[in-house]
């Protein structure tokens, strides 16, 4: 160090005030983006958990309403089925490969498949299949039971544009952008404002454990805001679908009981 002039002997350190300056506001970014991203992840589960209820709770009150009309029961039921399984095809994106399969093998009537398949807009044509179905059975319930099923759907309908328009309108790529360049350029900085922090340990050694600490900890709340940005990637839908289904079959199977039960006996003499 002797032999070099003087203006080329310097240390790579920076003073640790601007980093306490710039951690303010990247603290205050990376804040409100876990707060967005949470925030649409809670409204995608509610949202989903209003669809699936308010068509359960529709399958229910059509078949505890009195008629007799079991395989319109049935066919409210599998298309109430195809609106749940239509909404987790519209907000896969292009990663649902089993969407027709699964409408074929669960769906009794080919013809309702294929023209829910090759509908422009498939959940809209979902939505029409229930009306129809509601309208199958008009005759064997009440106006009134009738107008509370088609009120029970609009919750339904309200709830799957929600859906999707928490799918077609993430967050702007601008704002996970500028964090991301933020806490990288912040993070790259750092070792030289420690430099002079950890004089004290054997050339600086100390630093190194210190640096990756504080990076897997800043980068790990980025990447949870990633996750809980498109929160019907982490959602299990299949599992939510599988359950609807099942209680909807199983609806199906109490009305029928009651129905044997119920059913009034001939008398041995007539």
């Amino acid at each position: 160090a002797d032999l070099l002039p003087s203006a080329l002997t310097f240390k790579l350190a920076l003073p640790t005030e601007p980093f306490f300056l710039c951690g303010g506001p990247l603290g205050l970014l990376l804040v409100f983006r876990n707060d967005c991203s949470f925030g649409r992840y809670k409204d995608a589960f509610h949202h989903w958990e209003v669809a699936c209820s308010s068509l359960g709770n529709m399958i229910l009150m059509a078949a505890s309403s009195g008629t007799s009309n079991v395989e319109g029961v049935k066919q409210l039921s599998a298309a109430s089925w195809a609106v749940v399984r239509t909404l987790q095809h519209e907000v896969s994106g292009g990663f649902d490969t089993t969407y027709a399969e699964d409408l074929k093998k669960n769906m009794p009537d080919e013809q309702q498949v294929q023209r829910l398949l090759s509908a422009r807009n498939k959940l809209h044509r979902s939505h029409y299949d229930v009306h129809r179905a509601v309208d199958a059975f008009s005759e064997d319930i009440s106006n009134l039971d009738k107008r509370t099923i088609i009120n029970t759907f609009n919750n339904v309908a309200t709830a799957c544009a929600e859906c999707e328009r928490l799918y077609m309108t993430p967050i702007p790529l601008l704002y996970t952008r500028h964090t991301l360049k933020f806490l990288t350029l912040w993070m790259a900085f750092m070792p030289f404002a420690f430099y002079d922090v950890f004089a004290t340990s054997w050339n600086h050694t100390g630093m190194i454990p210190a640096i990756c600490i504080i990076c897997f900890l800043f980068f790990g709340i980025e990447e949870i805001a990633v996750s809980l940005e498109e929160p019907f990637s982490i959602l299990p839908l299949n599992e939510l679908v599988e359950e609807f289904q099942e209680n909807a079959q199983e609806t199906i199977e109490w009305m029928e009981e009651e129905q044997q039960t119920y059913l009034p006996k001939k008398r041995p003499w007539v």
